[in-house]
C-alpha cells in the first residue's frame, strides 16, 4: 500500500519538523556539550573554572555552552557567593529524552508498515526482519 493513500498515516509533515527541531538535538549534537553532561555526571556540581579546567575551549566558550544547557533545562544553577555552580539534572535529561522516544513511537505506529509493532514488541531493529522476516 502506498503511503500518501494509507489512512493510518496520520503524521504530517509539520509534526515531523517539531519531532527533528527539538532543542535536546542541539544540545546532544555539540560534542563539547556531550562532554560537559558527562563531566557533570561523573563529577557533580562544579563551577565554571573547574569545569573549564577539564575542556580545551576557552571558559567563555564553556559558559555558553552552560548557559545554553540551563535554559534548556538539563543543569541546575546555584550561585553562592561569586561561585556559579552548576550540575546535571538527570531525571531533565531523561524525560527529554523519553519524550523523544515518545514521538518517535508516535511516528512508526502512524505508518502504513505494521511491522514495526512486531518489531518493538521482540526487540529488532527493521534490518533483523528483513534479514529473517518472521510470518
Amino acid at each position: 500500500m502506498k503511503r500518501e493513500n494509507c489512512e493510518k498515516n496520520a503524521i504530517t509533515p509539520e509534526q515531523m519538523n517539531k519531532l527533528f527541531q527539538q532543542d535536546i538535538f542541539k544540545i546532544l549534537g555539540e560534542n563539547i556539550r556531550m562532554e560537559i553532561i558527562k563531566f557533570l555526571a561523573l563529577n557533580g556540581p562544579a563551577d565554571i573554572s573547574t569545569i573549564s579546567e577539564h575542556f580545551p575551549q576557552d571558559r567563555s566558550v564553556i559558559s555558553k555552552h552552560l548557559k545554553m544547557m540551563k535554559e534548556e533545562g538539563l543543569l541546575i544553577l546555584t550561585v553562592i557567593s561569586r561561585h556559579h555552580y552548576y550540575q546535571l539534572d538527570g531525571m531533565a535529561f531523561l524525560y527529554k529524552m523519553e519524550a523523544v522516544v515518545s514521538d518517535i513511537k508516535v511516528v512508526l505506529k502512524n505508518t502504513c508498515d505494521d511491522t514495526y509493532d512486531y518489531l518493538y514488541e521482540h526487540h529488532l531493529t527493521y534490518k533483523n526482519y528483513l534479514e529473517d522476516p518472521q510470518d
